[in-house]
């Protein structure tokens, strides 16, 4: 007798075990990066500031005012007063102070597709030599519990003093001259 042989029966092409590596790494990695891609799109992060050219104009403007503010050795300590609504601000160092001055609290928001800066301008006015306070209101709700760090620039015409506040509610500002 003669040996008969017989063909082995082929899969179709779509169930050999091989295809999966050979196709499926690659059709992970296409989808993998077009997820990649759509979480860039829509959380992008703003790298310049649409007025760079006004911010760079200004910095040795700012640096003339640090100067000046070390030269008469400011510094200022901030309290935030929750139950009046307040923000006290304690100034001393050398020299006159303005009968009002402009205090600049910004702190990031983030509305879910992205991250802002928010920045609120307080007036501050004196109410005793060196003291000044200001209505906490018109910056609406400092006391919010998911911003916790604002950074604060304390602004006169010809100096000026910029520091962070942590936690409003439970620490005191300190800010002086850099």
């Amino acid at each position: 007798m003669d040996a008969v042989l017989i063909p082995k029966k082929k899969d179709k092409w779509y169930k050999e075990p091989w295809l999966l590596l050979v196709v499926g790494g690659p059709a992970v990695v296409v989808c993998a990066s077009i997820f990649t891609g759509a979480i860039a799109f829509m959380g992008s992060d703003k790298v310049v500031a649409e007025d760079y050219y006004k911010q760079g104009l200004t910095i040795d403007k700012d640096i003339q005012r640090d100067a000046k503010a070390r030269a008469m050795q400011l510094s200022a300590t901030l309290n935030f007063d929750a139950a009046n609504s307040k923000i006290r601000m304690q100034l001393s160092g050398k020299g006159e102070f303005p009968s009002s001055l402009q205090l600049s609290i910004a702190h990031a928001a983030n509305d879910g597709m992205s991250v802002s800066e928010i920045i609120r301008r307080l007036p501050m006015t004196q109410v005793s030599p060196g003291v000044y306070e200001g209505d906490s209101k018109l910056i609406s709700n400092i006391s919010s519990s998911s911003v916790k760090l604002f950074h604060l620039k304390l602004e006169a015409s010809d100096w000026r003093l910029t520091g962070d506040w942590f936690e409003p509610e439970q620490k005191v500002a300190q800010l002086k001259a850099s």
